[in-house]
């Protein structure tokens, strides 16, 4: 009996296993290790998908946001546009009688572009047509012309109260919009004539040139945006803006220029030639 628990006792002995390093330390700790690794990657790559849809989610609302302030714009200029754009001859003292003082209810747009910093085009890009929406440079003139031009309305609205209280005073209740020239100087003299026809002069053209540049960031921004803007991953989030006018006759009318002012009327009232007239009146967009 004795002999069998022997044998016994060496079968049991023959199971037991040799120590394993590697199993029972090393693979262990390496596990754990690769699974906090794993873990950790995993994290990065998720926030880093974060951080990326968050920046194509602020281009877009930024795209959108200013394609809303230029749409807002090019209203307003349509606005101020319809109280005369029936009404004017080429002769610069009809004019004046011609377009009213106006309220403007627009409000300035704000002149920060940090926003579209995406939209500069790469030195690739450099090499593509049809880039001018995406110059901030170009953004920035349109902004600030607009701007300068609601205080130009608000100046000659104030210039136009005087004139039409000087009419008044001088020539009665209902002379205002027969005038000749002579008799608009007779109550309002030179410097207040000169004053009145150039500023109404600057504000048509003006008016004009920025409701066809707003237009055309209106028609030709987005563009520059989609290729700036990965809008596959934002399906569920918001849609680019963009506007179109359909063929609509009387917003197609709004996109025409009025008649050109004959300076040669008011050349020895300014003092100064026909050709010096139409060069201080230019505004810059005649060869865009």
């Amino acid at each position: 009996m004795e002999d069998q628990f022997k044998l016994l006792i060496k079968a049991i002995e023959s199971l037991k296993q040799e120590p394993n390093i590697f199993k029972d330390y090393i693979f262990p700790i390496v596990s754990a290790f690769l699974s906090a690794l794993f873990g950790a990657l995993i994290a990065y790559f998720t926030l880093k998908r974060q951080e990326s849809l968050k920046i194509e989610k602020e281009k877009l609302d930024a795209a959108n946001k200013w394609t809303l302030d230029i749409q807002k714009a090019r209203s307003s200029l349509i606005a101020i546009k319809q109280n005369y754009f029936k009404d004017l001859s080429s002769n610069p003292t009809q004019r004046v009688g011609s377009v009213p003082s106006i309220v403007v209810k627009a409000e300035n747009i704000k002149e920060s572009y940090a926003d579209l910093g995406f939209i500069v085009p790469t030195e690739a890009e450099l090499k593509e047509k049809n880039l001018k929406w995406a110059q901030i440079a170009r953004v920035d003139t349109l902004v600030s012309n607009f701007n300068s031009l609601l205080t130009m309305w608000d100046l000659r609205n104030r210039i136009n109260e005087e004139f039409k209280q000087a009419i008044l005073n001088k020539h009665g209740n209902g002379a205002y919009l027969k005038l000749s020239l002579n008799d608009a100087l007779s109550a309002f003299g030179q410097p207040g004539m000169v004053a009145l026809i150039d500023i109404t002069e600057r504000c048509i053209k003006l008016t004009d040139h920025l409701i066809i540049e707003t237009n055309d960031f209106l028609e030709n921004f987005p563009d520059v945006v989609e290729k700036k803007i990965n809008l596959r991953r934002l399906k569920k989030y918001s849609q680019l803006l963009k506007y179109h006018h359909d063929g609509n006759e009387k917003f197609l009318e709004m996109l025409q220029l009025m008649p050109e002012t004959d300076y040669s009327a008011v050349t020895k009232v300014f003092g100064e030639t026909e050709e010096r007239l139409k060069e201080r009146h230019r505004t810059g967009y005649e060869q865009s």
